[in-house]
């Protein structure tokens, strides 16, 4: 019996982890769901996110200001976005969406903390196609394929990354994130 096509994904460890646990069906939606978060978190200090995220604050300043002077950064962004943003998928993914964010200001929405969310947001999906792709190349069935997939979906509209943007663009407190262990039978399957 075979472990999985998730095994020999080319993917980091979290990544394979939430691809596991959307294969297996004894794994309920909000346990995959509770993989993503720190899927998205590995990503982004793999990536070096928050450096970006610092630079972006440094260049926007008190967002309020855009508003209020209406402060063209734009060049700005653009210009560390080369510098920063070289070779890293999720970095340039976070610069575009930030930059959109910056450029069609919503009242009272930290343009920095919307941008990191979307970014988030896509790059999950991405992930979630990558895994499927990954599925239907390993041979896959491709009903086995797109279960997987959707079962990703789902976990990743169910889990919480506005709170994870928020934390990730400095707005909230960092705060501990922690799957809690399984100690014995009566922390078993949820019943319905």
């Amino acid at each position: 019996m075979s472990d999985g096509p998730y095994k020999s994904l080319s993917m980091t460890a979290a990544w394979k982890k939430l691809a596991e646990w959307a294969h297996k069906a004894a794994f309920e939606p909000l346990e995959v769901a509770g993989r993503v978060v720190p899927a998205l978190e590995e990503t982004w200090r793999e990536e070096g996110c928050s450096e970006v995220v610092r630079a972006i604050r440094q260049i926007l300043g008190d967002p309020r200001q855009i508003d209020m002077f209406g402060n063209d950064k734009s060049a700005e962004l653009e210009a560390v976005r080369r510098e920063l943003s070289a070779g890293s998928p999720m970095r340039r993914l976070l610069f575009d969406h930030v930059t959109q964010s910056v450029s069609n200001p919503q009242p009272g929405v930290d343009p920095v903390s919307e941008g990191v969310e979307s970014a988030l947001r896509d790059r999950a999906a991405r992930g979630s196609r990558q895994v499927e792709e990954h599925y239907l190349r390993k041979q896959s069935p491709d009903a086995e394929a797109t279960r997987v997939r959707l079962r990703m979906d789902d976990a990743i509209a169910s889990a919480p990354i506005a709170a994870l943007a928020r934390r990730l663009s400095g707005l909230d407190a960092p705060s501990q994130s922690v799957l809690g262990k399984q100690q014995g039978l009566e922390d078993g399957v949820m019943l319905p």
